[in-house]
């Protein structure tokens, strides 16, 4: 499956011949038809084309944002990126939660704010190859997933005292430390998270049975 794109033009035409994107430029002596393998076509989710670019450009801003994520395997990264496309549309579609341009600024700020200042971040995101448009709109993406798990699931999680102190004394030597409140909202963070987590999971799993996905050789 490809694209066609018409520079200059602002049209799409949609055709099942090559995953690729073809360009068709024009110089001023004449106007001629010229395909250059741009991009591949690696999955259509409810008809939003993921490209070869898109994955690659997630990558690497996981890289940016999310250093420790540094070593992610490709191929585990893949099926996530298509799970968050997945939340994202069902965010989009439910309304539930909004991101404004100021909470994507808010969080561009702070990574400007890292040993550097704009400037690294400037030469970090030119070394890979990354527009501050593409930045900004994957921040957004990023900001509304968070926002919808918050809202969707998160809010209607409750962990119960009594699991909390069942968790600590099931895990007591591993944990190493005496009973205190701080270790009582550690246990209580992790048994929220893992609920989360798992809720997350069987919502992704009910939008993949009702999503179109096609995944083009």
């Amino acid at each position: 499956m490809t694209i066609l794109r018409a520079q200059g033009f602002g049209w799409w035409i949609r055709t099942s011949i090559l995953a690729v994107f073809l360009v068709y430029q024009t110089q001023a002596a004449g106007v001629y038809g010229e395909a250059v393998l741009l991009d591949k076509i690696m999955a259509v989710v409810n008809d939003e084309v993921l490209t070869l670019t898109d994955f690659e450009a997630h990558l690497a801003l996981v890289k940016v944002f999310r250093p420790a994520s540094a070593g992610v395997d490709r191929e585990q990264a893949f099926p996530r990126f298509i799970e968050q496309t997945l939340l994202r549309q069902e965010a989009l579609r439910t309304r539930i939660v909004e991101v404004g341009e100021a909470a994507v600024a808010q969080e561009l700020s702070a990574l400007e704010q890292r040993p550097g200042g704009p400037e690294q971040l400037a030469l970090v995101l030119e070394a890979r190859g990354l527009s501050l448009a593409r930045v900004r709109a994957w921040l957004g993406h990023q900001l509304i997933v968070h926002a919808f798990i918050d809202r969707r699931v998160r809010l209607f999680v409750r962990v119960s005292d009594s699991e909390v102190t069942q968790y600590y004394q099931q895990h007591q030597q591993a944990i190493g430390e005496p009973w205190s409140d701080q270790i009582q909202e550690q246990i209580r963070r992790v048994l929220v998270e893992q609920r989360v987590n798992a809720r997350v999971a069987q919502l992704v799993e009910e939008l993949k049975r009702k999503a179109n996905l096609q995944f083009p050789p």
